[in-house]
């Protein structure tokens, strides 16, 4: 029986797969934090409709601007 991962696990999950992604492109510690809270708002969003990659990506350009 898998026990199910709180938000904050997936969240930390999803954060690591995007800094995997970035390569070796390392972000500051404000920028590191801004990535976390913006993968736990994605974990927790949930909308009526369908989520779109649209959305998290302009909000995740926004905060590493």
């Amino acid at each position: 029986m898998e026990q199910s991962k709180t938000d904050a696990e997936v969240a930390l999950e999803l954060m690591r797969l995007v800094l995997d992604q970035a390569g070796s492109r390392r972000l500051s510690p404000t920028r590191t934090l801004a990535l976390y809270h913006l993968c736990k708002e994605a974990v927790a969003y949930a909308p009526e409709g369908t989520v779109t990659a649209a959305y998290l990506e302009d909000e995740l350009k926004k905060l590493l601007q």
